[in-house]
């Protein structure tokens, strides 16, 4: 099976684990905002220690301690709708997280028989 490279998008977002919008954690919603915009797919991450610009060690080495850990959202997508959707997380979030855009390569995979079919 040939394997073709091909660029693409990476939207990646990184916020605290106990940010909030509108009673439900922040991370929900923008999985909303990427799903409603059309995006092909995102994955969240839960990170295991991070710090930002106030310089607060977040961790989960003490469970006690254990607060707003790091999440990363992912998504990978044409650049057009990255953009867009991109804009209106940022303004979303404020100043309550990180929104990145980053020009990649993927292997790109020849369809399946069956997928051709369908197609």
């Amino acid at each position: 099976m040939k394997r073709e490279l091909q660029t693409a998008t990476k939207l990646t977002i990184i916020i605290g684990s106990d940010e909030r919008r509108a009673h439900r954690p922040l991370y929900e919603a923008v999985l909303e905002v990427l799903r409603a915009a059309g995006v092909k797919g995102a994955t969240i991450t839960k990170g295991v220690m991070s710090y930002g610009r106030h310089r607060r060690i977040h961790s989960n080495m003490n469970e006690i301690a254990m607060e707003n850990l790091p999440l990363i959202i992912e998504a990978l997508d044409e650049s057009e709708r990255l953009e867009a959707v991109a804009s209106q997380i940022a303004l979303m979030l404020g100043e309550h997280g990180l929104v990145q855009l980053h020009r990649t390569t993927t292997f790109k995979l020849p369809l399946a028989e069956d997928e051709r079919s369908a197609g």
